[in-house]
């Protein structure tokens, strides 16, 4: 009983000087309370707050590293709100920290160690990984998410109530093509945007990769013209962040013919950003995200191509430059 007691003492006593800094009047050194700290999420421009539809914030993942970019903890939220405040549920030492967060990127994107390239379930540093989940033929089919990326870096935490608002900015774009002026075949065409963007570094970085195919039908729209036979081909395609390094292409493709329709002999760049920016010099990407393209084809299949952009904060839609 003697040595039994001993043990619940000095256990006791090693408590007690581990805790000693968290009593009276100086915590500096304590955790601080869950309560204490929060987190809110904002989507603003310098013309106000962008146009996002609420349904698409699916999921949002906080991630939170130390001053030296080392992994600490994640928090998750479902279908988190715009300027709403949510408890950071992590009991944090005060100090500095890095708070990322990534919007929907569950089920459709990979955690990567930039060393090893092996998986994992959360990152070990910042610059660590994150990769779209791509089919192994490197074609993407399906509609992705709306990717939103927001961090706030060099954060001291204390043990005053806080409220930490991080803004987030849109890591997909939209690319919309309308095709005018092609015969009725009956063949079947596909907009095709081939680029290089499925890994960014946790800090919203471009990561180099393989170079993949996101891929969408285009659809017949209008009526048939007595006179020419001819109707607009439409098509969508949400895809991750242009950057121009990466070159991002557009190919109009002839799946009947098994040819590329644009840029074809054409003579014309299919460089999705020299397409735009040749035409708005000054386009803003950060806040401008859908681009329609119209492909005119004439009766001798010669074909000019127009551009046309959305801004995030233009409530009409404007597509005309600033």
């Amino acid at each position: 009983m003697g040595i039994l007691s001993n043990f619940k003492f000095s256990a006791w006593f090693v408590l007690l000087l581990i805790t000693s800094s968290c009593i009276r009047e100086d915590l500096s050194d304590c955790p601080v309370k869950m309560e204490k700290l929060q987190v809110a999420f904002s989507f603003d421009t310098p013309a106000g707050p962008r146009n996002i539809d609420p349904a698409e914030l699916k999921i949002a993942h906080l991630y939170i590293f130390d001053v030296d970019g080392n992994y600490v903890s994640t928090v998750t939220y479902q279908n988190p709100q715009l300027y709403h405040n949510y408890p950071i549920e992590v009991d944090l030492l005060p100090g500095e920290y890095e708070f990322i967060v990534w919007m929907n990127t569950a089920e459709y994107f990979d955690v990567l160690s930039v060393d090893s390239n092996e998986k994992l379930s959360n990152p070990d540093r910042h610059e660590d990984i994150i990769k779209l989940a791509v089919p192994s033929l490197g074609y993407i089919t399906s509609e992705i998410p709306l990717i939103m990326f927001g961090e706030v870096s060099n954060q001291q935490i204390t043990n005053d109530n806080q409220i930490i608002t991080i803004p987030l900015v849109q890591n997909t774009n939209t690319i919309n093509v309308t095709v005018k002026g092609l015969p009725q075949t009956g063949h079947e065409y596909y907009q095709v945007i081939s680029d290089k963007n499925a890994y960014e570094s946790f800090q919203n970085k471009p990561v180099a990769g393989e170079e993949i195919s996101y891929v969408a039908p285009m659809n017949l729209r209008g009526t048939k013209s007595v006179v020419n036979e001819s109707t607009d081909l439409v098509s969508s395609l949400r895809v991750l962040k242009l950057y121009k390094e990466n070159q991002p292409k557009l190919v109009l493709w002839n799946e009947t013919e098994k040819i590329d329709l644009y840029p074809g002999k054409s003579g014309l760049s299919n460089d999705l950003i020299k397409m735009i920016t040749e035409k708005y010099p000054d386009v803003d990407f950060k806040t401008t995200h859908v681009f329609d393209i119209i492909l005119y084809y004439n009766t001798n299949m010669e074909v000019t191509v127009d551009i046309q952009y959305w801004n995030d904060y233009e409530t009409d839609y404007t597509i005309e430059p600033d």
